[in-house]
């Protein structure tokens, strides 16, 4: 039990130590009992003002209040804390006297017995209160997160009561053409309807609500205000709304040949609710178009990646809805400077991409300067307050060579990320052609250009924040490598680290990796109960000395095991099945636990599932960021969480990089998620776990 579990006991009596005597007889009952005394009425009223006592014991004397005035008091502080009176007589006159005054009840000092047993029953319902207090408080907070991913969602949803809405996410009502949510109350869903299927809808809705009713879907005939009729399929879930029951809607329409309906859904899909901006799906769709596009003459074409330095704070200072309204305005600024041919999109919470397609690299450089400048000098005013920030970018250039559009974004973002942890309001440039070269050395020389790097520690680690969707406040961080050439470039990990397994050194890299997490984690954890994810090799999964190093380290840097999670890729794990196992189980008896990554690609991964003890399952990046748009990987991405859910295992989704998902995943019982919608990595740990997802 921590200290705030802990029982506050208020005890009256007639000197400190007959109260310290009394705190101790129940200590040694098994109770644990933060102590506070009064010997008067006066300290009786000091003590009401400050942490409001669980139970209250009046002795008896002849300087003290008797137990009537101490439930006076109590009522005038408005505390509601049982009393009870201690004395020399308990008869059962007394203690009838004492009931009617609103005394819970009445012992001896002669009958310790008594005492104990009363003192247990109302601990007991302390206990209860307290459980009852934290769940009310945990479920509208979840209300509260779960409203605030449905405003995200992508997919249309509405909530109805008694056939009237009560509330709408806005591709709902921009699928209506309503603009506010103030004229969708109280409408009834009907007027939704197409006059000629209203009957077919009143119904379904008839036989949903009747008991054992399992039909939840409905392919029905919609209507906008302008008459414009579209084929929809609803589906139907029970929820609730402020407390009271309700039923959710989600809609999702089947265009058929209305081409004119399509392309505006289609419109809206594309673009970022909040800011106007294309959304992450579509540039990522034009990007991969953009790059085996083609070019004459000397066309040059770059991706720039942007991050607002300090958004974070503006956000905790002002708000939510004062730090939209700054990044709206953040968003008009940098939509001004674009050319006609440009792609922009807000590609994170706080960050853009720009895909300039006819520049050069100098002159491009010059407009990042100036585009840093205006936004250093620009204002914007939100209800009487001016706010300024400063912004860090990233470029890449493309080309011929350059046909990953994954490997673009990740090169601009390092390249952002450089510019970033150098101070912000600034920006770099990757360059493509010491890729190119390290590639090329990897590939003829990789052995001693590893050893090299490792022998000469050019290494660092970046830290992710894993955040919970279920209103869990803890601190969870993935530690990250990030690996620089002789020249001091920031360079992926991906080919070094493939390398470097097939040469034999991950184990090493893993070694340094954890070394150097520990350190940083014995020292956060001093303030900070935080836990690290740490990735391992496939070296160390299968080496049989591991675990006990791994023990080593904990004991030498004073880490607890729940501290640690150590997580083994999805491919590895299913190739060395009963290795995996029998680490699983090694790293348990130290109570660290291991999580799969990269999980539910390969075919085997439901059967996998079944057979891996794994305390935690991260879902791929890559089915995350399909989902929204493929049934199918829904449909896969749903089984992935059930199974889940059913070993008691927590899941986490991967690579979360937009609010689009949010909705489905918390509907489909994840219990955390990652990526760049949550916080890109970062040198520095301190992301705010307090903050709600919105």
């Amino acid at each position: 039990m921590t200290k705030d579990q802990n029982l506050h006991l208020l005890v009256l009596e007639e000197s400190s130590s007959d109260a310290e005597s009394l705190a101790n007889e129940l200590r040694n009952a098994g109770h644990s009992i933060d102590l506070q005394f009064a010997g008067d009425l006066t300290a009786l009223e000091t003590g009401l003002t400050g942490h409001a006592p669980d139970i209250i014991i009046c002795g008896s004397g002849p300087d003290l209040p008797d137990a009537a005035s101490v439930k006076t008091a109590l009522d005038r502080h408005a505390i509601d804390a049982p009393v009870i009176a201690i004395g020399d007589d308990a008869a059962e006159d007394s203690v009838v006297a004492a009931r009617k005054g609103g005394i819970t009840a009445l012992v001896s000092y002669g009958r310790p017995d008594h005492l104990h047993v009363v003192f247990r029953r109302e601990a007991g319902i302390v206990d209860l209160r307290r459980r009852l207090a934290a769940f009310t408080s945990t479920l509208q907070a979840s209300e509260k997160r779960a409203h605030a991913l449905i405003e995200n969602s992508s997919d249309a949803i509405a909530y109805i009561h008694d056939g009237m809405h009560v509330y709408a996410n806005r591709p709902y009502m921009d699928m209506f053409e309503i603009s506010s949510l103030g004229d969708i109350e109280g409408i009834p869903v009907l007027d939704m309807i197409s006059h000629s299927q209203r009957d077919t809808f009143r119904e379904f809705l008839k036989h949903y609500h009747d008991a054992g009713a399992v039909e939840n879907t409905l392919d029905i005939d919609c209507t906008n205000p302008g008459g414009e009729q579209f084929n929809t399929t609803m589906e139907f879930t029970p929820a609730s709304m402020d407390g009271e029951s309700c039923t959710q809607i989600i809609i999702r329409v089947n265009f058929g040949n209305n081409s004119e309906l399509e392309k505006k859904i289609q419109t809206l899909s594309r673009e970022d609710m909040l800011t106007g901006l294309w959304n992450r799906q579509y540039f990522m769709q034009r990007l991969e178009k953009e790059i085996v596009r083609e070019t004459g003459g000397n066309q040059q074409r770059a991706l720039i990646y942007l991050t607002l330095d300090n958004f974070k704070v503006i956000r905790e200072e002002a708000g939510i809805a004062s730090s939209d309204l700054v990044l709206c305005d953040i968003a008009n600024l940098l939509n001004r400077e674009r050319n006609a041919h440009d792609l922009l999109s807000r590609f994170g919470d706080y960050s853009f991409a720009l895909l300039k397609t006819d520049t050069d690299m100098e002159k491009l450089q010059t407009t990042c300067e100036k585009l840093l400048k205006d936004i250093a000098n620009h204002l914007t005013e939100v209800e009487g307050r001016t706010f300024t920030m400063t912004a860090s970018i990233g470029i890449c250039g493309i080309n011929r060579h350059t046909t990953d559009a994954q490997k673009i974004i990740s090169f601009a973002d390092m390249a952002c990320e450089v510019a970033r942890t150098s101070g912000g309001n600034q920006c770099h440039v990757h360059s493509t052609v010491i890729d190119e070269s390290f590639e090329s050395e990897m590939e003829q020389d990789g052995d001693r250009i590893i050893r090299e790097t490792i022998d000469h520690e050019r290494f660092y680690l970046v830290y992710q924040p894993i955040v919970s969707l279920k209103c869990d406040k803890r601190q969870n961080y993935e530690v990250l490598l990030r690996i620089t050439d002789a020249g001091g470039h920031v360079i992926l990990p991906g080919q070094f680290l493939s390398i470097a397994e097939r040469s034999g050194m991950a184990a090493e890299i893993d070694r340094w990796v954890i070394d150097k997490a520990f350190s940083t984690l014995a020292g956060y954890r001093k303030e900070n109960d935080a836990t690290f994810y740490i990735k391992i090799s496939g070296a160390n999964l299968s080496d049989a000395l591991f675990p006990d190093w791994v023990g080593k380290r904990l004991k030498k840097y004073k880490l607890e095991g729940d501290a640690i999670v150590f997580e083994i890729s999805e491919h590895a794990a299913i190739h060395n099945l009963n290795t995996t196992v029998d680490f699983i189980s090694r790293m348990r008896s130290m109570k660290c636990r291991t999580a799969i990554e990269h999980f539910g690609v390969s075919d085997q991964a439901m059967q996998a599932m079944a057979r891996i003890p794994a305390d935690i399952f991260k879902i791929d990046g890559s089915l995350i960021e399909r989902m929204v748009n493929e049934q199918d990987i829904q449909a896969r991405v749903k089984s992935l969480a059930a199974v889940a859910g059913e070993k008691k295992a927590r899941c986490i989704a991967e690579r979360v990089d937009t609010p689009g998902t949010l909705a489905l995943l918390w509907q489909y019982g994840f219990d955390a998620i990652q990526g760049y919608f949550v916080q890109e990595p970062a040198k520095e740990l301190g992301y705010e776990f307090e903050n709600e997802i919105v």
